[in-house]
Protein backbone atom coordinates (compact mmCIF):
# COMPACT_ATOMS: atom_id res chain seq x y z
CA UNK A 1 0.00 0.00 0.00
CA UNK A 2 3.23 2.59 0.52
CA UNK A 3 4.07 1.80 -2.62
CA UNK A 4 0.51 2.75 -4.40
CA UNK A 5 0.96 5.94 -2.03
CA UNK A 6 3.53 7.09 -3.21
CA UNK A 7 2.80 6.83 -6.73
CA UNK A 8 0.13 8.36 -5.94
CA UNK A 9 1.76 11.70 -4.54
CA UNK A 10 3.77 11.68 -6.99
CA UNK A 11 1.53 11.69 -9.62
CA UNK A 12 -0.20 15.21 -7.80
CA UNK A 13 3.37 16.53 -8.63
CA UNK A 14 2.88 15.64 -12.10
CA UNK A 15 0.58 18.67 -13.42
CA UNK A 16 2.69 21.36 -12.34
CA UNK A 17 5.14 20.53 -14.95
CA UNK A 18 3.05 19.76 -17.92
CA UNK A 19 -0.81 19.56 -16.84
CA UNK A 20 -1.57 18.15 -20.01
CA UNK A 21 0.29 14.73 -18.94
CA UNK A 22 -0.79 12.46 -16.36
CA UNK A 23 2.05 9.60 -15.91
CA UNK A 24 0.56 5.82 -14.51
CA UNK A 25 3.04 3.92 -13.25
CA UNK A 26 3.76 0.66 -15.17
CA UNK A 27 2.75 -1.90 -12.41
CA UNK A 28 -0.83 -1.07 -12.12
CA UNK A 29 -1.29 -2.36 -15.59
CA UNK A 30 -0.97 -6.10 -14.62
CA UNK A 31 -0.88 -5.66 -10.23
CA UNK A 32 -4.34 -3.38 -8.68
CA UNK A 33 -4.08 -3.04 -4.99
CA UNK A 34 -6.88 -4.52 -2.62
CA UNK A 35 -10.40 -5.58 -4.32
CA UNK A 36 -10.86 -4.09 -8.01
CA UNK A 37 -13.30 -3.71 -10.17
CA UNK A 38 -13.23 -3.73 -14.23
CA UNK A 39 -15.21 -3.84 -16.98
CA UNK A 40 -14.44 -3.97 -21.34
CA UNK A 41 -16.84 -0.79 -21.63
CA UNK A 42 -14.82 1.66 -20.28
CA UNK A 43 -11.03 2.81 -20.56
CA UNK A 44 -8.73 1.33 -18.12
CA UNK A 45 -8.79 4.44 -16.51
CA UNK A 46 -12.43 4.50 -16.16
CA UNK A 47 -13.59 1.23 -16.54
CA UNK A 48 -11.97 0.27 -13.39
CA UNK A 49 -12.14 0.53 -9.57
CA UNK A 50 -10.16 -0.41 -6.66
CA UNK A 51 -10.18 0.40 -3.05
CA UNK A 52 -7.41 2.87 -2.58
CA UNK A 53 -6.23 6.01 -3.88
CA UNK A 54 -5.21 4.71 -7.26
CA UNK A 55 -8.85 5.82 -8.20
CA UNK A 56 -8.02 9.20 -8.38
CA UNK A 57 -4.96 8.80 -10.26
CA UNK A 58 -7.19 7.23 -12.76
CA UNK A 59 -10.29 10.03 -12.44
CA UNK A 60 -7.02 12.61 -13.04
CA UNK A 61 -6.14 10.20 -16.12
CA UNK A 62 -9.32 10.45 -17.50
CA UNK A 63 -9.48 14.19 -17.89
CA UNK A 64 -6.29 14.18 -19.73
CA UNK A 65 -5.40 14.26 -23.52
CA UNK A 66 -1.81 12.29 -22.88
CA UNK A 67 -1.89 9.44 -21.17
CA UNK A 68 1.88 8.17 -19.86
CA UNK A 69 3.12 4.91 -19.14
CA UNK A 70 6.76 4.79 -20.23
CA UNK A 71 9.54 7.22 -20.56
CA UNK A 72 9.37 6.84 -23.99
CA UNK A 73 6.10 8.11 -24.51
CA UNK A 74 7.51 11.57 -22.23
CA UNK A 75 10.43 12.10 -24.91
CA UNK A 76 7.88 11.17 -27.82
CA UNK A 77 5.86 14.10 -26.23
CA UNK A 78 8.33 16.48 -25.39
CA UNK A 79 8.02 19.04 -22.83
CA UNK A 80 5.00 20.91 -23.58
CA UNK A 81 2.68 18.78 -25.96
CA UNK A 82 -0.26 20.85 -26.70
CA UNK A 83 -3.56 19.31 -28.80
CA UNK A 84 -5.00 21.83 -31.21
CA UNK A 85 -8.18 21.83 -32.22
CA UNK A 86 -8.66 22.11 -36.07
CA UNK A 87 -12.57 22.08 -36.61
CA UNK A 88 -15.41 20.81 -34.43
CA UNK A 89 -19.01 20.08 -36.05
CA UNK A 90 -22.29 18.59 -34.99
CA UNK A 91 -22.23 15.45 -37.00
CA UNK A 92 -19.37 13.11 -37.11
CA UNK A 93 -17.38 14.32 -39.98
CA UNK A 94 -13.35 12.97 -39.42
CA UNK A 95 -14.00 9.35 -39.51
CA UNK A 96 -11.49 6.73 -41.41
CA UNK A 97 -8.56 6.97 -43.85
CA UNK A 98 -6.08 9.39 -42.28
CA UNK A 99 -3.87 9.75 -45.65
CA UNK A 100 -0.44 12.36 -45.60
CA UNK A 101 0.66 12.94 -48.90
CA UNK A 102 4.46 14.47 -47.87
CA UNK A 103 5.32 16.84 -50.83
CA UNK A 104 1.57 18.59 -50.56
CA UNK A 105 1.45 18.43 -46.75
CA UNK A 106 -2.26 17.23 -46.62
CA UNK A 107 -4.13 14.76 -44.71
CA UNK A 108 -6.66 13.10 -46.73
CA UNK A 109 -9.52 11.42 -44.59
CA UNK A 110 -13.23 10.42 -45.07
CA UNK A 111 -16.21 11.09 -43.17
CA UNK A 112 -18.01 8.12 -41.18
CA UNK A 113 -20.14 5.60 -43.21
CA UNK A 114 -22.82 5.50 -39.98
CA UNK A 115 -24.19 8.71 -40.84
CA UNK A 116 -24.99 8.45 -44.67
CA UNK A 117 -22.62 7.94 -47.88
CA UNK A 118 -19.60 9.41 -47.24
CA UNK A 119 -16.87 11.93 -48.89
CA UNK A 120 -13.44 12.63 -48.71
CA UNK A 121 -12.16 15.88 -46.99
CA UNK A 122 -8.57 17.41 -47.26
CA UNK A 123 -6.66 18.75 -43.93
CA UNK A 124 -3.76 21.74 -45.49
CA UNK A 125 -1.35 20.91 -42.07
CA UNK A 126 0.41 24.23 -43.40
CA UNK A 127 -2.61 26.65 -42.63
CA UNK A 128 -5.02 24.22 -41.01
CA UNK A 129 -8.00 24.90 -43.33
CA UNK A 130 -10.32 22.22 -44.89
CA UNK A 131 -11.61 21.99 -47.94
CA UNK A 132 -13.57 18.92 -50.32
CA UNK A 133 -12.03 16.91 -52.45
CA UNK A 134 -12.76 17.18 -56.52
CA UNK A 135 -12.93 14.14 -58.26
CA UNK A 136 -13.60 12.99 -61.87
CA UNK A 137 -16.97 11.33 -60.58
CA UNK A 138 -18.95 11.03 -58.06
CA UNK A 139 -16.83 8.87 -55.12
CA UNK A 140 -18.82 5.66 -54.13
CA UNK A 141 -18.50 5.55 -49.66
CA UNK A 142 -15.16 6.03 -49.80
CA UNK A 143 -13.36 4.22 -46.38
CA UNK A 144 -9.47 3.43 -45.76
CA UNK A 145 -7.26 5.13 -47.99
CA UNK A 146 -3.52 4.43 -48.55
CA UNK A 147 -1.11 6.48 -50.93
CA UNK A 148 1.14 5.17 -53.21
CA UNK A 149 2.90 6.36 -56.55
CA UNK A 150 1.17 9.97 -57.15
CA UNK A 151 -2.58 8.27 -56.58
CA UNK A 152 -4.79 7.34 -53.14
CA UNK A 153 -6.30 4.07 -53.30
CA UNK A 154 -9.69 4.40 -51.13
CA UNK A 155 -11.82 1.38 -50.38
CA UNK A 156 -15.08 1.52 -51.41
CA UNK A 157 -17.85 0.37 -49.12
CA UNK A 158 -20.89 -1.76 -50.49
CA UNK A 159 -24.04 0.00 -50.83
CA UNK A 160 -26.79 -2.00 -52.31
CA UNK A 161 -29.56 0.24 -51.93
CA UNK A 162 -27.34 2.73 -54.30
CA UNK A 163 -26.54 -0.26 -56.75
CA UNK A 164 -22.81 0.32 -55.02
CA UNK A 165 -21.25 -3.37 -55.53
CA UNK A 166 -17.93 -2.15 -53.54
CA UNK A 167 -14.18 -2.21 -53.95
CA UNK A 168 -11.38 -0.24 -54.66
CA UNK A 169 -10.33 2.66 -56.55
CA UNK A 170 -7.75 5.41 -57.03
CA UNK A 171 -7.56 8.95 -57.45
CA UNK A 172 -4.91 11.04 -59.10
CA UNK A 173 -3.70 13.47 -56.54
CA UNK A 174 -3.18 16.11 -58.97
CA UNK A 175 -5.71 15.88 -61.78
CA UNK A 176 -8.40 14.16 -59.10
CA UNK A 177 -9.20 11.23 -62.62
CA UNK A 178 -10.88 8.36 -60.91
CA UNK A 179 -9.65 4.68 -61.58
CA UNK A 180 -10.95 1.73 -60.10
CA UNK A 181 -9.05 -1.25 -59.73
CA UNK A 182 -11.16 -3.82 -58.61
CA UNK A 183 -14.97 -4.50 -57.68
CA UNK A 184 -15.63 -8.08 -57.48
CA UNK A 185 -14.02 -11.57 -57.77
CA UNK A 186 -15.68 -14.02 -60.70
CA UNK A 187 -18.91 -12.09 -60.35
CA UNK A 188 -18.97 -12.14 -56.26
CA UNK A 189 -19.51 -8.66 -54.39
CA UNK A 190 -17.98 -7.68 -51.46
CA UNK A 191 -18.83 -7.30 -48.32
CA UNK A 192 -17.04 -4.33 -47.07
CA UNK A 193 -13.83 -3.76 -48.03
CA UNK A 194 -12.62 -1.84 -45.31
CA UNK A 195 -8.64 -1.25 -45.45
CA UNK A 196 -6.01 -1.02 -47.70
CA UNK A 197 -2.09 -0.99 -47.90
CA UNK A 198 0.74 -1.14 -50.01
CA UNK A 199 4.30 -2.59 -50.36
CA UNK A 200 7.17 -2.58 -52.44
CA UNK A 201 9.07 -5.84 -52.67
CA UNK A 202 12.66 -5.26 -51.58
CA UNK A 203 14.99 -4.71 -54.23
CA UNK A 204 12.66 -4.97 -57.32
CA UNK A 205 10.11 -2.49 -58.54
CA UNK A 206 7.39 -4.75 -57.56
CA UNK A 207 4.40 -3.76 -55.28
CA UNK A 208 1.58 -5.40 -53.74
CA UNK A 209 -1.98 -4.31 -52.40
CA UNK A 210 -3.28 -5.94 -49.80
CA UNK A 211 -7.26 -5.32 -48.61
CA UNK A 212 -9.31 -6.17 -45.74
CA UNK A 213 -12.46 -7.60 -46.40
CA UNK A 214 -15.18 -7.23 -43.35
CA UNK A 215 -18.23 -9.55 -43.30
CA UNK A 216 -21.43 -7.58 -43.44
CA UNK A 217 -23.95 -6.59 -40.25
CA UNK A 218 -26.30 -5.64 -42.56
CA UNK A 219 -28.99 -8.12 -43.11
CA UNK A 220 -30.07 -6.59 -46.52
CA UNK A 221 -26.67 -7.59 -48.27
CA UNK A 222 -27.21 -11.25 -49.38
CA UNK A 223 -24.68 -13.93 -48.94
CA UNK A 224 -23.40 -14.03 -52.28
CA UNK A 225 -20.13 -12.16 -51.42
CA UNK A 226 -16.54 -12.76 -51.27
CA UNK A 227 -15.02 -14.78 -48.05
CA UNK A 228 -14.00 -11.89 -45.54
CA UNK A 229 -9.96 -12.00 -44.53
CA UNK A 230 -7.21 -10.55 -46.40
CA UNK A 231 -6.48 -10.64 -49.95
CA UNK A 232 -3.91 -9.76 -52.24
CA UNK A 233 -3.76 -7.73 -55.37
CA UNK A 234 -0.67 -7.99 -57.70
CA UNK A 235 -0.64 -4.79 -60.76
CA UNK A 236 2.10 -7.31 -62.63
CA UNK A 237 0.00 -10.23 -62.62
CA UNK A 238 -2.99 -8.81 -62.47
CA UNK A 239 -4.69 -11.16 -60.28
CA UNK A 240 -6.59 -11.01 -57.04
CA UNK A 241 -6.15 -14.20 -55.08
CA UNK A 242 -6.65 -14.73 -51.35
CA UNK A 243 -3.66 -14.16 -48.50
CA UNK A 244 -5.39 -14.99 -45.35
CA UNK A 245 -8.22 -17.18 -44.60
CA UNK A 246 -11.25 -15.90 -42.27
CA UNK A 247 -10.26 -18.76 -40.13
CA UNK A 248 -7.55 -17.01 -38.90
CA UNK A 249 -9.35 -14.11 -37.84
CA UNK A 250 -12.84 -13.46 -38.88
CA UNK A 251 -12.99 -9.74 -38.79
CA UNK A 252 -9.76 -8.25 -40.22
CA UNK A 253 -9.84 -4.47 -40.49
CA UNK A 254 -6.58 -2.59 -40.57
CA UNK A 255 -4.12 -3.48 -42.69
CA UNK A 256 -0.62 -1.89 -42.70
CA UNK A 257 3.33 -2.39 -43.88
CA UNK A 258 6.22 -2.13 -41.62
CA UNK A 259 8.90 0.99 -43.28
CA UNK A 260 11.09 -1.69 -44.18
CA UNK A 261 8.65 -3.66 -45.98
CA UNK A 262 9.26 -6.81 -44.11
CA UNK A 263 6.23 -7.08 -41.85
CA UNK A 264 2.65 -6.61 -42.86
CA UNK A 265 0.49 -5.59 -39.83
CA UNK A 266 -3.53 -6.21 -39.32
CA UNK A 267 -5.97 -5.51 -36.73
CA UNK A 268 -8.82 -8.25 -35.62
CA UNK A 269 -12.43 -6.29 -34.88
CA UNK A 270 -13.37 -9.63 -33.14
CA UNK A 271 -13.69 -11.04 -29.52
CA UNK A 272 -16.30 -10.22 -26.89
CA UNK A 273 -19.29 -7.45 -27.33
CA UNK A 274 -17.33 -7.10 -31.37
CA UNK A 275 -17.80 -10.01 -32.69
CA UNK A 276 -21.74 -9.89 -32.53
CA UNK A 277 -22.43 -6.62 -34.47
CA UNK A 278 -21.37 -8.57 -37.16
CA UNK A 279 -23.52 -11.38 -36.13
CA UNK A 280 -20.80 -13.88 -35.19
CA UNK A 281 -20.54 -15.59 -31.39
CA UNK A 282 -18.98 -13.36 -28.97
CA UNK A 283 -15.85 -15.53 -28.35
CA UNK A 284 -15.16 -15.72 -32.35
CA UNK A 285 -11.64 -13.94 -32.72
CA UNK A 286 -10.18 -11.43 -30.60
CA UNK A 287 -9.67 -7.55 -30.59
CA UNK A 288 -5.72 -8.07 -31.31
CA UNK A 289 -3.32 -6.98 -33.45
CA UNK A 290 -1.18 -9.77 -35.79
CA UNK A 291 2.06 -9.57 -37.67
CA UNK A 292 3.09 -11.15 -40.32
CA UNK A 293 6.52 -11.59 -42.01
CA UNK A 294 6.48 -11.41 -45.86
CA UNK A 295 8.08 -14.62 -47.65
CA UNK A 296 10.51 -13.80 -50.77
CA UNK A 297 7.22 -13.17 -52.81
CA UNK A 298 5.27 -10.78 -50.18
CA UNK A 299 3.15 -13.61 -49.06
CA UNK A 300 2.40 -13.06 -45.32
CA UNK A 301 4.25 -15.86 -42.96
CA UNK A 302 4.48 -16.81 -39.89
CA UNK A 303 1.82 -15.16 -37.73
CA UNK A 304 2.05 -13.07 -34.37
CA UNK A 305 -0.04 -12.40 -31.68
CA UNK A 306 1.71 -8.65 -30.88
CA UNK A 307 -1.17 -6.95 -28.64
CA UNK A 308 -5.00 -6.99 -27.82
CA UNK A 309 -7.09 -3.84 -27.06
CA UNK A 310 -8.65 -3.62 -23.55
CA UNK A 311 -11.49 -1.64 -24.55
CA UNK A 312 -13.38 -2.57 -27.81
CA UNK A 313 -11.22 -3.84 -30.48
CA UNK A 314 -8.14 -2.32 -32.70
CA UNK A 315 -9.20 -0.40 -36.04
CA UNK A 316 -6.71 1.78 -37.89
CA UNK A 317 -2.95 0.99 -37.38
CA UNK A 318 0.25 2.85 -38.25
CA UNK A 319 3.82 1.80 -37.86
CA UNK A 320 6.22 4.98 -37.27
CA UNK A 321 9.88 4.95 -37.93
CA UNK A 322 11.23 3.70 -34.69
CA UNK A 323 9.05 0.20 -35.39
CA UNK A 324 6.46 1.44 -32.77
CA UNK A 325 2.63 0.42 -33.11
CA UNK A 326 -0.05 2.93 -33.07
CA UNK A 327 -3.65 1.76 -33.15
CA UNK A 328 -6.91 3.34 -33.16
CA UNK A 329 -8.75 1.52 -30.11
CA UNK A 330 -11.67 2.53 -27.56
CA UNK A 331 -9.28 4.11 -25.60
CA UNK A 332 -8.36 6.41 -27.92
CA UNK A 333 -4.94 6.66 -30.08
CA UNK A 334 -2.42 3.41 -28.14
CA UNK A 335 1.03 3.58 -28.90
CA UNK A 336 3.09 0.59 -28.26
CA UNK A 337 6.43 0.07 -28.18
CA UNK A 338 8.30 -2.28 -30.93
CA UNK A 339 8.20 -5.26 -28.17
CA UNK A 340 4.76 -4.98 -27.40
CA UNK A 341 4.53 -2.77 -24.30
CA UNK A 342 1.84 -0.07 -24.16
CA UNK A 343 3.62 3.19 -23.94
CA UNK A 344 1.45 5.71 -24.02
CA UNK A 345 -2.16 7.35 -24.93
CA UNK A 346 -4.11 9.90 -26.69
CA UNK A 347 -7.08 9.83 -24.46
CA UNK A 348 -10.50 9.15 -26.43
CA UNK A 349 -11.82 10.81 -23.36
CA UNK A 350 -10.51 13.90 -24.44
CA UNK A 351 -10.21 14.09 -28.28
CA UNK A 352 -13.69 12.70 -28.97
CA UNK A 353 -17.35 13.17 -27.20
CA UNK A 354 -18.16 9.52 -26.98
CA UNK A 355 -15.76 6.82 -26.90
CA UNK A 356 -18.16 3.92 -26.08
CA UNK A 357 -20.28 4.58 -29.55
CA UNK A 358 -18.09 7.05 -31.65
CA UNK A 359 -14.78 5.38 -30.45
CA UNK A 360 -11.22 6.86 -32.53
CA UNK A 361 -10.85 4.51 -35.14
CA UNK A 362 -8.17 6.41 -37.88
CA UNK A 363 -6.01 8.99 -37.46
CA UNK A 364 -2.06 10.03 -39.40
CA UNK A 365 1.02 10.27 -38.52
CA UNK A 366 2.83 13.04 -40.98
CA UNK A 367 5.56 14.18 -39.61
CA UNK A 368 6.01 15.31 -36.49
CA UNK A 369 2.95 15.63 -36.24
CA UNK A 370 0.04 13.16 -34.62
CA UNK A 371 -3.35 14.41 -37.08
CA UNK A 372 -6.14 12.40 -34.38
CA UNK A 373 -9.64 11.72 -36.54
CA UNK A 374 -11.86 12.68 -33.71
CA UNK A 375 -15.31 11.76 -35.27
CA UNK A 376 -17.51 15.26 -34.03
CA UNK A 377 -13.56 16.90 -33.78
CA UNK A 378 -10.66 17.36 -35.47
CA UNK A 379 -7.00 17.17 -34.13
CA UNK A 380 -3.54 17.92 -34.72
CA UNK A 381 -0.81 17.25 -31.79
CA UNK A 382 3.09 18.21 -32.90
CA UNK A 383 5.55 15.73 -31.65
CA UNK A 384 9.38 16.23 -30.22
CA UNK A 385 10.54 13.14 -33.04
CA UNK A 386 9.56 12.64 -36.40
CA UNK A 387 7.04 9.24 -36.17
CA UNK A 388 6.92 9.28 -40.36
CA UNK A 389 9.50 10.30 -42.14
CA UNK A 390 8.62 11.41 -45.84
CA UNK A 391 9.37 8.72 -48.40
Amino acid sequence: MARHSFYFLLLGILPIFCADVVSIPYELTYLLPGTFEGSIFGAFVDGNSTSDDTNTIFAAAKKAPFISYDDEFLTLLGPNPEPTLIDQREENFAGEAGVWLSERNEVWYTTWINDGPTRVEILNLTDGTIRNLTTSEPLENPNGGYYHQGRVYFTSLRDDTRSWPGGVFAVDVETGEVEWILNSYFGLKFNAVDDVAWAMQPGTNKSYMYITILPSADSVVSNDTVPQGLWRFDPQAKTLLPAISRTDYPIANGVRVSKDQKKLWITDFGGEERSRIWGLPAKVGAPAIYSYDFDENMWPVNKRIFGVARMQAPDGIRIDDKGRVWTGEGEGVVVRSAEGKVIGVFNAYYFTRDPVSTAIVQFELAGYTLVILGMDKLWTVKLAEVVNSAP
